[in-house]
This record gives C-alpha cells, sequence and structure tokens, in this order.
C-alpha cells in the first residue's frame, strides 16, 4: 500500500513532463472555499516551539484555506505578526513531493521551527529522515563561488552567441507563438507507457497543454486531459468538464517554462538576469563554456559551444521524481531549423547523475508563430 501512495504522489507530478504536468489527480487540487481547523487543532505558536498545547475553537486566524486555533490571546497576536513563521508552509504543499501534491493538515511535523505537511504517511517518514533534502531554502542556501571581475561580461558575450546561433534577436524576441508534439516514456507498475503531450505557448502569458495516456489504474483505457493557463486564471480539463486549479498549479507550470533555453535567453535584457563564465566542461565529445544565469532568483547553468554557440546542456537544481532537491541536467541535441529558430528535437535528461527518462521528451513536430485558435484558451461551458 505505501508504494501504491508513493507512486501515486510521483504520478501527479512527474506524470507528464516535458514542459507541463498534470495527472487525474491535479483535477483535485483546488482549495476549498470553507476553511477548516487544522494541525488536530493544536496551537501552531506552541508547536513550533516543540510543544502540543490543543486551541481554543474561539480564539481562531483563518489564513487561506487553513483555520487555526490557539490556546490564549496572545498566541494569537503573536502569529498575527508574524503570520509566515507560524503557519503551514509552502502553500500547504506536501512538504516531499511539492506542488501540486497537497499535503494532510493534521500530517504534520516541525523542521527549524517551521510546520510542515504531507499528502501521505510515507512522505512525512521520507522527510524526517532527512528535511534538508527536501527543502528548497535549505538547497539555495548553499555558499556561491568567488566570481572574477571579468566573468560577467564573458557570460554576456556567450549570451549573445548563443542568441544568434538559435535565431537572433528577430527570432528570439519575436516569437509569438510555440507549438510542439513530443512523447516520453514512463515508468509505471504495468511497465513503461508513452505519453503524448501537445503543448501551446501563446506569449506572453497563455500556456496550454493537452496530454494523452494509458489510465493509470486501467492501462487498456486511453485519458485525455489538459491544462490551460491564461492572465486571469489557470483550469483544467478532463472528459470536456473544467475545473479552477490552485495558483500554485500556475507557479510549478510557469517555473517550467521559465527553465527552457528559449525562454532563458528571452529574458536576457531583464534587471535581474546576471550571466558570467564560471568554467569549461564537456558534454560528450564537445568542449563547452559553463555559463551560470541568475533570473529573479533562480539558478541556471547553460553549456554553451563556443564554436557554435548552441546550448548543449542545460544544469540546475529541482525536485527528482522521489520529491528531493538534486542536480537536473539536460543534454540537447538533434538540432533542426523550424521558421526563423534552430532548435534541439532530443533531450536527455539526468538527476544526480541518474538517466531520467520521464523527463527525457523525443520531440516529433516543432510550429514556430504558426496561427492558434484562441477558444483553446477558453474554458468549457460545463464546469465543476
Amino acid at each position: 500500500m505505501k508504494n501504491h501512495v508513493k507512486s501515486l504522489c510521483r504520478a501527479v507530478i512527474f506524470g507528464v513532463i516535458v514542459l507541463l504536468s498534470t495527472s487525474p489527480m491535479a483535477f483535485t487540487q483546488t482549495p476549498s472555499q470553507n476553511s477548516v481547523p487544522v494541525l488536530e487543532g493544536l496551537d501552531p505558536v506552541m508547536l513550533v516551539q516543540g510543544k502540543e498545547v490543543q486551541g481554543d475553537l474561539k480564539i481562531t486566524v483563518t489564513r487561506g484555506k487553513f483555520q487555526y486555533l490557539f490556546a490564549s490571546p496572545e498566541n494569537k497576536a503573536t502569529f498575527e505578526k508574524d503570520p509566515a513563521r507560524y503557519e503551514i508552509q509552502m502553500d500547504g504543499a506536501c512538504a516531499r513531493m511539492g506542488s501540486p501534491v497537497t499535503g494532510n493538515p493534521d500530517l504534520y511535523t516541525v523542521f527549524q521551527g517551521r510546520i510542515y505537511i504531507f499528502g501521505a504517511g510515507e512522505c512525512k517518514k521520507r522527510f524526517e529522515t532527512a528535511p534538508e533534502n527536501y527543502i528548497e531554502g535549505e538547497i539555495e542556501a548553499r555558499p556561491r563561488p568567488i566570481m572574477r571581475p571579468e566573468a560577467p561580461n564573458e557570460g554576456r558575450l556567450l549570451i549573445e552567441k548563443a542568441v544568434a546561433a538559435m535565431g537572433g534577436v528577430a527570432g528570439i524576441d519575436g516569437l509569438i507563438s510555440y507549438q510542439e508534439k513530443s512523447t516520453t516514456l514512463h515508468t509505471r507498475r504495468q511497465g513503461d507507457v508513452e505519453v503524448k503531450t501537445s503543448l501551446i505557448v501563446l506569449f506572453p502569458d497563455r500556456i496550454r497543454s493537452d496530454q494523452t495516456m494509458p489510465d493509470w489504474n486501467n492501462p487498456s483505457t486511453t485519458r485525455e486531459m489538459a491544462v490551460v493557463i491564461t492572465p486571469s486564471e489557470v483550469f483544467g480539463i478532463m472528459a470536456g468538464a473544467a475545473r479552477t486549479l490552485s495558483n500554485a498549479a500556475r507557479i510549478d507550470q510557469e517555473k517550467e517554462l521559465k527553465r527552457r533555453p528559449i525562454s532563458i535567453l528571452r529574458a536576457r535584457k531583464g534587471a535581474n538576469f546576471n550571466p558570467a563564465l564560471i568554467g569549461s566542461a564537456k558534454v560528450g565529445e564537445t568542449a563547452v563554456q559553463q555559463v551560470s544565469v541568475e533570473i529573479d532568483g533562480a539558478s541556471h547553468t547553460l553549456g554553451i559551444d563556443p564554436a557554435t554557440g548552441r546550448i548543449l546542456s542545460l544544469s540546475s537544481r529541482r525536485r527528482g521524481s522521489e520529491g528531493n532537491f538534486g542536480q537536473f541536467v539536460q543534454v540537447f541535441s538533434d538540432f533542426r531549423t523550424v521558421g526563423n529558430l534552430t532548435i534541439p528535437f532530443r533531450i536527455t535528461a539526468t538527476f544526480n547523475g541518474q538517466p531520467w527518462k520521464e523527463q527525457s521528451p523525443t520531440i516529433e513536430a516543432i510550429t514556430v508563430n504558426g496561427k492558434v485558435d484562441p477558444a483553446l484558451f477558453e474554458k468549457p461551458k460545463i464546469n465543476k
């Protein structure tokens, strides 16, 4: 049973990972409109201090979908002065698996004075054995290498070369729409299955990803679903019905988009875009220059071929299939020209040095600046 729960958690996040991820369970993630008492009714201020003290139903604070109970008005006042310290962390996501897997607000633990919740008992057990592996802040706090004074300028020159190799300023900045069809292999209890993804991006702020895959429980049945992001909402579509998804789902999907090389290059003019040459390496037999790029707090390392300007690799820290943070590396090959852009059609991924086939799509077709039906971004009339 524990393995089954773990597999379901993994399916939620990594059921379809090319650009966007979703699964049937993702359609259950919309927060309830009615806040409910959490943490088994314990006072969160006392819980952070390592004490389990029952709260009073008459002394409460509601934050989002969670209602917190307090043992005294003084504790309530302490919470209200600094709610981010005492409330459930990660917006209620499972601390082991992360968004979009939601946690059970009565299945909790305290780590370094912060309260985390979990989607299953197995997740809580895994987290408590090595919590520092599952908290993003713990990873980001690692010391940064000392940078040479000339490194930022060298990095920018290589970024400019990468822009030219991918399609030039006009090709990258003039991108209006991007459509992609791809296939990935996913491991399930029954063996490997193919997951088909159709991705549409209308820049700057509309995304739709449709997935076709065998049903998790009945592989002979095909399941189709979609996630749609617009400036005003994010929703999922399954069996012709639409359901609003949480803002955490939007953040998760947009983060995946920003992780792509073309998105990184499109962000190069931003005030928070900080490239730097940090060294050399090899991608296969090709020598590359490694350019670290900081964008709005996120860190990426591009492996750029100085001879051609092509981005041959991209590495960053992110969650793996077990929920822990580690080194994620993508290697790009089979470059083809589509419209004004030169794009890799093969991506091979590893996590902490091990192959990650669910993140290694074979791209079958790409359309650049093609016509897109606006109706694809409208919510179906039959909603839930």
